[in-house]
């Protein structure tokens, strides 16, 4: 902003501001100029020696009654107190004779043939002429009979007093004397602590230890059976990290090894703590003293007069840019060393001494699509990455206060508990391992006594993360103190300085306004945390062996709590007794309610992070919504409504493992609290783009010095051009973008939990999916049942009543369904299949060794025995029931046909079994095995103990189960708008590859004539068969090259693996060779799912969708992670939808790519801003000497830049995705070619119109003339046409580039769907129309544009405007253009307008673009990665 007054001190040194081509005072034809009149000038005052000899036209009045004729001209009371304007300030005893001044002349005189070089004689023989003291025939020279002012003078007089020498600022005043000792004083205290400190720290470096972020957890041989001291069941220390030991030499931040974290200890000191108020006391002192030299500026300081401190405006200039200077080291000092401020003023001892830690840790940077970088920015990022090691930029510090609990001393860092370890002389967070078995945690059933429990609450912390919320007034202060907002403010001071203060107003009032919508928006997100992070509650707790009530919070790992339906679960756990059904959504994104199960006492692992554990773990966050012993949806919410505490044993228990930040739930809090910082290929860019601005302003500074002269004022040319050249709205118009695309997802109820990633979005090529949930609908629908008998395959049956007595058993019992209130709870597979049983589950168990009592239609009775959990490592379950009507115990296996198939006995296995899955498996069947084995009657005390691996083994096939896993309706729809989109659509599924291979048909993702090559291992190694032919493929590569040769040919090849062929592949190093041509990657485990999205995002960037299940690690892992989930804020991934449609991923990507191209859009708007404002407008201001009317830049700076940019963002999202992204890059090609083209044009159309204004006929000889005007009025400087046209013509250029940017391309909705837009875009264009074209009127006055003074006016033919303005300060009176000029520079502006939009419209987005982009392609190559959609 502040464009014009870069002109407004220097102007006085610039005598003349002619363009070189132009000749002064000649007209169109060659001939010179007339000599000119000019009207409106005022007359000085008349001294005479007494009233009678003033002139008649200025004779006194007659003064009413009771007042006295003074000696300046007018009546008064009393003459005491009245000032002489004749004796200039001085005693009347200095003047040889005494002097009256005659009244004030209020009428303007004409001065005929006008000589600036001349004004002020010119003017005093005009007034002289007016009022008769000289003849009408004198010519100007001749003697007027009154003399120049002088003290010896006895004639009449003029009274324009001398001009009185300016006082001068000598630096030795008693103000300047005490800034010295002042900043002397400052300086030697900060020298002489430097020295106290460094004396005080000399063995410092030696006390600092390095901490791991992970404890290292062990697990004491004594765990599982008795209670021992807590040293048994604590384990501290880091994790398997180098460590550098004491003595071995200082440790610094950059030492730092990966997942640790650097402690110092630090001590208060007497002198440090009068320091830093000290420091605290300067940084407000610079900022006070900025403000009293502003403030001296306009006279607010001493008495009321201008500079009345600094005594003259050279001197003011001079220290206003000593002390700004100063200033801005200061506080950038203060910025950069905010973190370490505090401590730098303490003094560095031992952790034991410490009363505050200061933990130091390395902020790793991920750079997400780093492949995409240019030359450039590779260079930039590289050279910006030496400096942040070179100064530990990257290094973040946070103090945290040493708290005592007893002879503990401990931390809280980032909502974790440090306890100090004596022994290793650190602070270290601990672990408990209860168990690694379920015999060992069941070993743990009898709780903690309270000396236990009190001390692992000393180690842990309370189960209660605090999340901190500031005060409005605090979060203020906190986002103003930012390089960003320094910047704006060094920025005020210089515009306050400069009597630019309407603008600095508007400016200062949207900054405030924006930071108090950030504040705002911030703390309200950062209460919503709050909201997820500090939940506590009542619950019952066994303490010393009796249920006592207690608070959540008070939780510690061994806890056993009692589980009541409808509670919160508060921590990580495991279910020791009774049976649970929760809903995890919250965390995993799965919308069915969960069956925990208890531990089996016997030695099997457990592990909470594996599959097979999780059926027997719960997690903090979720809620329980049924368990044994509590009646769904009525069971009691507080504790006031509890059975008594010493009433019988609850049923449903649970132990708590894991607390406050080592639950998943705790992990999510730190992660929303404390995000990983990640750097998109905009952001890296976005520095080489700062540099560029910066060097682009660097040179507009330097023709500024060169310019205006070298002096005080040309330093505040160069600095008004660089705040132009880097707007401070930049950094905001980068997120405006994904902040309106994230509240559009949210009304689409896909909630975003990382905004970064939403520009990713924009650029994603490759989507994988999982199946079962996600291109399916979550469950199967049963199909019928095949059985084998005698190694034969019988007929597909759908009775299940028709199915053998074994296998009816079998179909209802191995599951591990449950019914909860009359509802049916489980895997959804396992809830289908024991529905089309049409069997019963009894609640009442007939003895201790049953689990479920099962009950058939025709009333027989099974009891389960024992049931083995499905594990995704073993793809089976298994179960051991008994027959009530004959004792007999059968073992059922069920699992994927592949599995049991190995595990059955090799003479139950049809040969032709592999033929007969693989037939359904096309079909679009999802296969199940079934396996049996007859233990005949057996103790049920026996059949309990066995391990599984001998409960499974000695089984024989007996059927397989046949399911339907039907699409969700809008799935090829969705992968049809991918594949249109230019998405690679891949499936990654734990299911069949011919399954797979048959949905993937379904949905569209493979075309129904391409042929589908299957890899499996077969003897050790991937052999490739034909689906449809099981005909091998000798030479996969030769057969992708052929295919790709051809052409559409002949049927396109497409690649499916099992997760086996996978590994296989990795191994060989073949994969990254056939990644891109496998379509679908079957039986992948949730390890082998997140293996795949590693190996795709090397390639491009990719999406993963799934429903939260087993494909969790992959969610997270991929660039761009959505969940089908139902929780608005899951750790599953950056984005979930409530919306279990595919079309969400459409629609995730549509705003993705719209919000990346409103975030280029608005980028390119305000960089289009800096081109043509920073540079060109300035040098085109600086080579006229005018300055554009104040009213003009307050329009554009305070009004059109912001709210255009604000109506950019609203451009709405495209229907449909377009076959490409837009550009990430804004150094790009694509973009510079906008932003450069549209500068070129302006440029051209503002030259175009100042060279159409010279050929003006009207306006030769009127041409502005620095020398005749008064510089001092800088804010009048453009009462000329130079700077009436440069105004129009930069105002319909400023309004149209919101226009060009609003152009939508594919990926925003045609241009007039922008509302907002549209209408502040035409009501700009109107207002300026109308300030352009219309005659003289109020509002065009307002901006100084067509209008001029009163008498002028008026005597021009016009209707003078009653508005009052200052006078037109230039020799016309006026600046009102012709009115044919007024269309003609109209239309002119219209064709800039049409000219701008076309070029954007059909050069950069359309055809001439895309031929370019075509031609470069087609020479140079595509450095993108092609594959096949």
């Amino acid at each position: 902003m502040l464009r014009y007054l870069v002109l407004v001190t220097g102007l006085a040194s610039v005598a003349y501001g002619f363009p070189a081509f132009n000749t002064r005072n000649v007209d169109v034809d060659g001939n010179t100029c007339p000599v000119m009149d000019r009207s409106g000038l005022m007359c000085p005052v008349l001294c005479v020696r007494d009233f009678s000899s003033c002139p008649d036209l200025i004779q006194p009045s007659e003064c009413p009654a009771g007042e006295q004729l003074c000696d300046d001209g007018a009546c008064y009371d009393n003459c005491d107190d009245v000032e002489n304007p004749c004796l200039c300030g001085m005693p009347a005893s200095d003047f040889d004779a005494t002097y009256k001044a005659c009244p004030s002349y209020s009428t303007s005189v004409t001065v005929k043939q006008y000589d600036p070089s001349t004004k002020q004689e010119q003017i005093e023989f005009a007034c002289a002429q007016t009022w008769g003291l000289v003849s009408n025939n004198a010519t100007f020279g001749s003697d007027t009979s009154v003399a120049f002012w002088a003290t010896n003078e006895t004639r009449t007089m003029w009274g324009e007093c001398p001009v009185a020498d300016e006082p001068q600022l000598s630096f030795t005043e008693t103000f300047c004397l005490a800034f010295y000792g002042i900043i002397g004083a400052e300086v030697l205290l900060y020298l002489l602590w430097h020295v106290y400190k460094s004396i005080r720290e000399r063995h410092a470096a030696q006390m600092r230890r390095i901490c791991s972020q992970l404890p290292k957890t062990q697990v004491s041989p004594s765990v599982a059976n008795n209670k021992q001291h807590e040293k048994d069941v604590v384990q501290s220390g880091p994790s398997s990290i180098d460590i550098p030991m004491i003595g071995e030499g200082a440790l610094s931040a950059s030492q730092l090894p990966a997942g640790s974290m650097l402690l110092r200890g630090y001590k208060n000191d007497i002198s440090g703590i009068f320091m830093y108020y000290l420091t605290l006391l300067s940084t407000a002192a610079w900022i006070g003293l900025l403000m009293i030299i502003v403030l001296d500026y306009y006279g607010k300081v001493k008495g009321g007069v201008a500079y009345g401190l600094l005594a003259n405006s050279n001197d003011s200039m001079s220290v206003f840019i000593f002390v700004w200077h100063l200033a801005a080291i200061w506080l950038i000092a203060m910025l950069a060393c905010k973190r370490r401020l505090r401590n730098y003023f303490r003094i560095e001892c031992s952790l034991p001494q410490a009363r505050v830690v200061q933990v130091e840790e390395r902020q790793e940077e991920v750079i997400m699509t780093e492949g995409s970088q240019n030359r450039l920015t590779q260079l930039v990022t590289k050279a910006y990455n030496a400096v942040v090691l070179k100064f530990g930029l990257n290094i973040v510090a946070e103090s945290c206060a040493t708290q005592h609990i007893g002879a503990n001393q401990f931390i809280e860092y980032r909502c974790t508990r440090y306890v100090f370890i004596e022994k290793a002389g650190s602070f270290e967070c601990h672990a408990f391992v209860l168990g690694e078995t379920h015999r060992a945690l069941l070993d743990c059933h009898g709780g903690l006594t309270s000396a236990e429990a009190e001390a692992r609450l000393t180690c842990v912390g309370e189960n209660f993360i605090r999340v901190y919320v500031p005060s409005f007034p605090v979060g203020l202060l906190q986002e103003l103190f930012s390089y960003t907002y320094l910047y704006q403010m060094m920025c005020l001071f210089v515009w306050f300085y400069f009597n630019y203060f309407k603008l600095a107003l508007v400016q200062l009032c949207v900054i405030l306004i924006s930071a108090f919508i950030k504040v705002f928006i911030r703390l309200r997100s950062e209460r919503r945390v709050k909201m997820l992070a500090e939940r506590r509650n009542q619950c019952r707790v066994r303490r010393n062996g009796v249920w006592v009530d207690l608070d959540t919070a008070d939780l510690v790992p061994g806890d056993v709590v009692a589980v009541e339906a409808n509670m919160e679960v508060m921590c990580d756990g495991c279910i020791l007794r009774g049976e649970a059904v929760v809903d995890e959504s919250s965390l995993t994104g799965e919308a069915m309610p969960v069956r925990k199960l208890p531990l089996k006492n016997e030695a099997i692992a457990y592990d909470p992070q594996n599959s097979a554990s999780k059926a027997y773990s719960v997690y903090a966050g979720t809620r329980v919504l049924q368990c044994t012993g509590s009646s769904y949806g009525s069971a009691p919410t507080s504790l006031d409504t509890m059975v008594p505490v010493d009433s019988a044993e609850p049923q449903t228990q649970i132990l708590v493992l894991r607390t406050r930040t080592a639950t998943d739930k705790g992990k999510l809090i730190q992660r929303i609290l404390f995000p990983i910082q990640y750097s998109f290929v905009l952001d890296e860019q976005l520095r080489v783009s700062i540099l560029a601005l910066l060097a682009y302003g660097g040179v507009g500074f330097g023709l500024s010095i060169w310019l205006m002269g070298a002096d005080r004022t040309s330093w505040f040319y160069g600095l008004f051009v660089v705040s132009q050249a880097l707007p401070p709205l930049l950094p905001a118009a980068l997120v405006i973008g994904q902040s309106v695309a994230a509240d559009r997802l949210r009304r689409q109820q896909i909630f975003c939990i990382d905004l970064p990633r939403i520009n990713l979005c924009g650029k994603v090529r490759l989507m994988l999916f999982d199946k079962t949930g996600t291109l399916t609908h979550s469950g199967m629908q049963f199909y019928s049942v095949q059985e084998i008998a005698d190694t034969t395959f019988g007929n597909a049956e759908q009775n299940i009543e028709k199915l053998s007595d074994q296998i009816q058993i079998g179909l209802a019992s191995c599951h591990a369904a449950t019914e909860i209130d009359q509802q049916l709870i489980g895997n959804p597979v396992d809830v289908e299949q024991f529905q089309a049983t049409g069997w019963r589950i009894e609640n009442s168990r007939e003895d201790a060794h049953s689990l479920d009592t099962l009950v058939a239609p025709d009333h027989r009775t099974v009891h389960v025995v024992k049931r083995f959990e499905f594990e995704h490592a073993r793809q089976s379950m298994s179960v051991a029931v008994q027959d009530a009507a004959t004792g007999h115990v059968h073992v059922f296996v069920k699992g994927s046909f592949e599995r049991i198939k190995k595990m059955a006995r090799v003479d139950s296995v049809p040969a032709d079994y592999d033929a007969v899955t693989a037939a359904w498996a096309k079909q679009g069947c999802y296969v199940l095995a079934l396996a049996h084995r007859d233990l005949g009657e057996m103790d049920l005390g026996s059949v309990s103990r066995m391990p599984r691996a001998q409960l499974e083994s000695g089984c024989s096939l007996v059927s397989l189960l046949l399911f339907r896993n039907t699409l969700k309706e809008d799935t090829p729809q969705a992968i049809a708008e991918l594949r249109g989109g230019d998405t690679r659509s891949v499936m990654v599924t734990g299911d069949t590859a011919l399954t797979a291979a048959y949905i993937a048909r379904e949905c569209g993702m493979v075309d129904t004539a391409s042929r589908v090559v299957l890899g499996t291992i077969e003897d050790d190694a991937v052999v490739w068969r034909d689906t449809a032919t099981d005909a091998v493929v000798d030479d996969i590569n030769a057969e992708i090259r052929a295919v790709s040769a051809q052409g559409s040919q002949v049927p396109q090849v497409e690649l499916a693996v099992t997760e086996a062929a996978f590994d296989w592949l990795i191994k060989s190093g073949q994969i990254r060779h056939l990644l891109l041509h496998i379509r679908i990657f079957a039986r992948m485990t949730p390890q082998g799912k997140i293996t795949c999205v590693n190996l795709h995002m090397e390639r491009a960037v990719t999406a993963m969708c799934g429903d939260g299940g087993n494909d969790t690690g992959a969610l997270r892992a991929a660039h761009v992670g959505i969940a089908l989930s139902e929780a608005e804020a899951s750790i599953v991934s950056p984005f979930s939808s409530a919306n279990p449609s595919v079309m969400s991923c459409v629609t995730l990507l549509r705003e993705g790519r719209a919000g990346l191209a409103t975030t280029l859009a608005a980028y390119k708007f305000l960089v289009n801003y800096a081109v043509v404002m920073a540079l060109l407008l300035e040098i085109t201001q600086f080579y006229f000497s005018v300055i554009v009317p104040e009213a003009v830049w307050i329009m554009v700076d305070g009004f059109t830049t912001s709210i255009m940019l604000l109506s950019i963002t609203q451009a709405r999202t495209a229907k449909k995705l377009a076959p490409s992204r837009p550009t990430g890059q804004l150094i790009g090609a694509h973009t510079l070619a906008s932003i450069w083209g549209q500068a070129a044009i302006n440029i051209a159309f503002l030259y175009g119109s100042i060279g159409l204004l010279f050929a003006q006929a009207w306006f030769r000889c009127n041409e502005f003339d620095s020398s005749d005007i008064d510089t001092s009025l800088w804010w009048l400087l453009g009462d000329n046409y130079e700077a009436e046209v440069i105004s129009i013509v930069c105002l319909f250029q400023f309004i149209n580039a919101a226009g060009v940017y609003n152009f939508g391309y594919r990926y925003r909705r045609a241009w007039a769907t922008n509302y907002l837009l549209v209408l502040m875009y035409s009501a700009f264009l109107a207002v300026v129309s109308a300030i352009a074209l219309a005659d003289p009127n109020r509002f065009g006055c307002v901006f100084r544009i067509n209008c001029g003074n009163t008498q002028t006016v008026r005597d021009l033919g016009y209707s003078a405007s009653t508005v009052h303005i200052s006078e037109y300060n230039n020799p016309l009176g006026h600046n009102v253009m012709p009115r044919h000029f007024r269309w003609t520079l109209w239309a002119m502006c219209v064709v800039n307008i049409v000219v701008c939009l076309a070029y954007e419209k059909l050069v950069v987005l359309g055809p001439v673009g895309r031929r370019v982009k075509a031609w470069w392609v087609a020479k140079h190559g595509d450095s993108k990665i092609q594959f096949k959609l």
